[in-house]
């Protein structure tokens, strides 16, 4: 996850057609029209106010305590699905929290409420992207492909991902663009974490590709040995 920025084929001919592109073109449109968009509510003291207590669900400790209860139930009652389910958002949240952390650091994006609600990049802001976005879609994205089979589970996770992410916009904390860079990441993310670690001997989505002649490095009776999984 982390080196993919940095190998040549992230950017073959297709997934540049099937993902960069479109991504490029919405964020570009989103900042062009942050504006315009955050002029369409209301902005009263109850939206800001209610708007924000919606979305301390999607903070990180929030989401924290619901995998992480996920994991100690399955865990106390011998479910390996559940495990796998809470502990995989728990990696899933990690990253969110690291990767929007460091691009925080380089865009300094002021938020609505700061100076004058300019939106400005490089003004020792952090509002770019939203934090609370990546996180809620990283964490629903693990537990929808845990559970597709349950189909109201993936129906609530991203609507209560959806509700929050919206909900940083009307608490006047994020702008539109913020949100939906911090929701895509957060679904990549989600989904990069359930493809590489998911075991396929678990009910979920299914897998293709991963885990097929994977190299594995150890250490053998005469030494370093390296295997191949199948």
């Amino acid at each position: 996850m982390w080196s993919s920025p940095f190998r040549r084929s992230s950017y073959d001919s297709k997934s540049v057609k099937k993902y960069i592109i479109p991504f490029a073109l919405i964020s570009v449109a989103l900042l062009a029209t942050d504006h315009k968009t955050a002029d369409y509510l209301p902005n009263t003291t109850d939206q800001t106010l209610w708007s924000s207590r919606v979305s301390k669900m999607g903070a990180w400790y929030s989401l924290a305590g619901v995998s992480g209860s996920t994991y100690l139930v399955g865990k106390l009652a011998g479910d390996n699905h559940a495990k796998e389910a809470g502990l995989l958002a728990l990696e899933a949240l990690g990253h969110a929290q690291v990767f929007v952390f460091a691009i925080k650091q380089v865009s300094n994006r002021q938020r609505p409420y700061q100076n004058d609600g300019t939106g400005s990049f490089w003004k020792g802001g952090n509002s770019f992207p939203s934090g609370h976005a990546a996180s809620s879609f990283a964490v629903a994205t693990i537990f929808a492909r845990e559970y597709r089979d349950h189909i109201a589970v993936p129906i609530v996770a991203y609507s209560l991902a959806t509700a929050i992410s919206i909900s940083r916009i009307g608490a006047q904390r994020h702008w539109m663009s913020d949100i939906f860079v911090g929701g895509s990441m957060g679904f990549l993310i989600g989904r990069y974490t359930y493809r590489q670690n998911h075991d396929r001997s678990l009910p979920g989505a299914k897998v293709s590709g991963i885990g097929k002649l994977m190299p594995q490095v150890g250490l053998g009776p005469a030494g370093p040995a390296l295997s191949w999984a199948f």
